[in-house]
Protein backbone atom coordinates (compact mmCIF):
# COMPACT_ATOMS: atom_id res chain seq x y z
CA UNK A 1 0.00 0.00 0.00
CA UNK A 2 2.95 2.01 0.80
CA UNK A 3 4.52 1.78 -2.75
CA UNK A 4 0.95 2.80 -4.45
CA UNK A 5 1.05 6.08 -2.27
CA UNK A 6 4.24 7.26 -3.71
CA UNK A 7 3.63 8.06 -6.78
CA UNK A 8 1.10 10.57 -5.36
CA UNK A 9 3.32 11.77 -2.94
CA UNK A 10 6.17 12.63 -5.23
CA UNK A 11 3.69 14.20 -8.00
CA UNK A 12 2.42 16.46 -5.10
CA UNK A 13 5.82 17.38 -3.98
CA UNK A 14 6.98 18.18 -7.32
CA UNK A 15 4.53 20.82 -7.61
CA UNK A 16 4.83 22.44 -4.39
CA UNK A 17 8.19 23.56 -5.62
CA UNK A 18 7.53 25.02 -9.07
CA UNK A 19 4.39 27.19 -7.66
CA UNK A 20 6.07 30.08 -8.12
CA UNK A 21 7.54 29.87 -11.97
CA UNK A 22 5.07 31.89 -13.10
CA UNK A 23 4.41 35.55 -13.58
CA UNK A 24 1.03 36.67 -14.45
CA UNK A 25 1.07 40.51 -14.66
CA UNK A 26 2.25 41.63 -18.02
CA UNK A 27 -0.95 41.33 -20.25
CA UNK A 28 -2.90 44.57 -18.79
CA UNK A 29 -0.20 46.73 -19.79
CA UNK A 30 -0.10 45.32 -22.88
CA UNK A 31 -3.90 45.39 -23.89
CA UNK A 32 -3.86 49.22 -23.76
CA UNK A 33 -2.15 49.32 -27.01
CA UNK A 34 -3.94 50.69 -30.28
CA UNK A 35 -2.47 48.15 -32.07
CA UNK A 36 -4.42 45.01 -32.89
CA UNK A 37 -1.98 42.47 -33.58
CA UNK A 38 -0.86 42.59 -29.74
CA UNK A 39 -3.91 40.51 -28.35
CA UNK A 40 -2.77 37.96 -30.85
CA UNK A 41 0.73 38.06 -30.16
CA UNK A 42 -0.07 37.18 -26.42
CA UNK A 43 -2.56 34.41 -26.74
CA UNK A 44 0.12 32.42 -27.94
CA UNK A 45 2.94 30.60 -26.34
CA UNK A 46 5.73 32.92 -25.84
CA UNK A 47 8.21 30.34 -24.84
CA UNK A 48 8.85 27.11 -26.40
CA UNK A 49 11.12 24.72 -24.19
CA UNK A 50 13.38 21.87 -25.38
CA UNK A 51 12.67 18.28 -24.25
CA UNK A 52 15.60 18.32 -22.52
CA UNK A 53 14.53 21.69 -20.46
CA UNK A 54 11.19 19.71 -20.18
CA UNK A 55 12.97 16.68 -18.61
CA UNK A 56 14.67 19.38 -16.07
CA UNK A 57 11.49 20.49 -15.21
CA UNK A 58 9.87 16.96 -14.54
CA UNK A 59 12.62 16.11 -12.84
CA UNK A 60 12.63 19.26 -10.49
CA UNK A 61 9.19 18.30 -9.78
CA UNK A 62 9.94 14.67 -8.13
CA UNK A 63 12.91 16.18 -6.20
CA UNK A 64 10.49 18.04 -4.16
CA UNK A 65 8.79 15.60 -2.46
CA UNK A 66 9.84 15.77 1.26
CA UNK A 67 10.15 14.46 3.97
CA UNK A 68 7.37 16.01 5.50
CA UNK A 69 4.57 15.22 2.42
CA UNK A 70 5.60 11.75 3.54
CA UNK A 71 4.87 12.54 6.76
CA UNK A 72 1.66 13.91 6.27
CA UNK A 73 0.67 10.48 3.66
CA UNK A 74 2.09 8.12 6.41
CA UNK A 75 0.07 9.73 9.06
CA UNK A 76 -3.48 9.80 6.54
CA UNK A 77 -3.00 6.15 5.69
CA UNK A 78 -2.86 5.26 9.08
CA UNK A 79 -6.15 7.59 10.13
CA UNK A 80 -7.63 5.83 7.36
CA UNK A 81 -6.85 2.23 8.84
CA UNK A 82 -8.01 3.42 12.25
CA UNK A 83 -10.89 5.43 11.09
CA UNK A 84 -9.79 8.50 12.30
CA UNK A 85 -11.53 10.28 9.41
CA UNK A 86 -11.07 13.76 10.68
CA UNK A 87 -7.31 13.42 10.78
CA UNK A 88 -7.50 12.02 7.33
CA UNK A 89 -9.34 14.98 5.80
CA UNK A 90 -7.06 17.17 7.61
CA UNK A 91 -4.32 15.37 6.07
CA UNK A 92 -5.28 15.61 2.29
CA UNK A 93 -6.20 19.27 2.63
CA UNK A 94 -2.73 19.99 3.98
CA UNK A 95 -1.74 17.92 0.76
CA UNK A 96 -4.27 19.61 -1.88
CA UNK A 97 -2.03 22.40 -2.84
CA UNK A 98 0.66 20.11 -3.60
CA UNK A 99 -1.34 18.54 -5.94
CA UNK A 100 -2.87 21.89 -7.69
CA UNK A 101 0.90 23.17 -7.89
CA UNK A 102 1.90 20.08 -9.29
CA UNK A 103 -1.05 19.66 -11.85
CA UNK A 104 -0.58 23.36 -13.01
CA UNK A 105 3.03 22.66 -13.24
CA UNK A 106 2.96 19.48 -15.48
CA UNK A 107 0.00 21.86 -17.32
CA UNK A 108 2.55 24.93 -17.69
CA UNK A 109 5.63 22.04 -18.93
CA UNK A 110 2.96 20.82 -21.27
CA UNK A 111 2.06 24.21 -23.11
CA UNK A 112 5.59 25.08 -23.67
CA UNK A 113 7.01 21.54 -25.00
CA UNK A 114 7.08 21.15 -28.62
CA UNK A 115 7.38 16.99 -28.68
CA UNK A 116 4.08 15.92 -28.87
CA UNK A 117 4.33 12.40 -27.20
CA UNK A 118 6.20 14.69 -23.91
CA UNK A 119 2.86 17.09 -24.08
CA UNK A 120 0.60 14.09 -23.82
CA UNK A 121 2.48 12.23 -21.00
CA UNK A 122 2.58 15.73 -18.70
CA UNK A 123 -1.08 16.33 -19.83
CA UNK A 124 -1.92 12.83 -18.79
CA UNK A 125 0.71 13.70 -15.10
CA UNK A 126 -1.58 17.04 -15.00
CA UNK A 127 -4.73 15.15 -15.39
CA UNK A 128 -3.85 12.81 -12.33
CA UNK A 129 -2.73 15.51 -9.84
CA UNK A 130 -6.45 17.22 -10.41
CA UNK A 131 -7.49 13.86 -9.40
CA UNK A 132 -5.40 13.56 -6.96
CA UNK A 133 -6.81 17.16 -5.35
CA UNK A 134 -10.35 15.36 -5.30
CA UNK A 135 -9.30 12.55 -3.27
CA UNK A 136 -11.27 12.13 -0.45
CA UNK A 137 -9.81 8.84 1.08
CA UNK A 138 -6.12 7.64 0.86
CA UNK A 139 -7.48 4.09 -0.99
CA UNK A 140 -8.21 5.94 -3.81
CA UNK A 141 -4.62 6.48 -3.98
CA UNK A 142 -4.40 2.77 -4.86
CA UNK A 143 -5.19 3.98 -8.44
CA UNK A 144 -2.65 6.68 -9.04
CA UNK A 145 0.19 4.10 -10.46
CA UNK A 146 -2.29 2.39 -13.01
CA UNK A 147 -2.89 6.36 -14.06
CA UNK A 148 0.69 7.54 -14.28
CA UNK A 149 2.59 4.42 -15.06
CA UNK A 150 2.43 4.66 -19.08
CA UNK A 151 2.75 8.73 -18.97
CA UNK A 152 5.88 8.47 -16.63
CA UNK A 153 7.32 5.51 -19.40
CA UNK A 154 7.35 7.64 -22.11
CA UNK A 155 8.73 10.59 -20.12
CA UNK A 156 11.59 8.14 -18.74
CA UNK A 157 12.05 7.41 -22.42
CA UNK A 158 12.14 10.62 -23.74
CA UNK A 159 14.35 12.12 -21.31
CA UNK A 160 16.98 9.53 -22.20
CA UNK A 161 16.60 9.81 -25.75
CA UNK A 162 17.05 13.94 -24.73
CA UNK A 163 20.28 13.28 -22.98
CA UNK A 164 18.28 14.40 -19.38
CA UNK A 165 17.50 11.01 -17.87
CA UNK A 166 15.01 11.34 -14.73
CA UNK A 167 17.14 10.67 -11.56
CA UNK A 168 14.27 11.27 -9.49
CA UNK A 169 11.52 9.63 -10.69
CA UNK A 170 11.08 6.32 -9.27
Amino acid sequence: MRRNLLPVAVVAGALFVLTGCGSSGDSGAEDTSPSASAPAASATPQITITPAMACEAVDGVYTTLSSNSRAVIAKGVRAEATGDAATVRAALAELNPLFVSTGNTFTDTASKVADPDMKAALTQLAESAEKQASFTSFAQFRSLEAMTAAPESVLKEKCAQAGRPLTNME
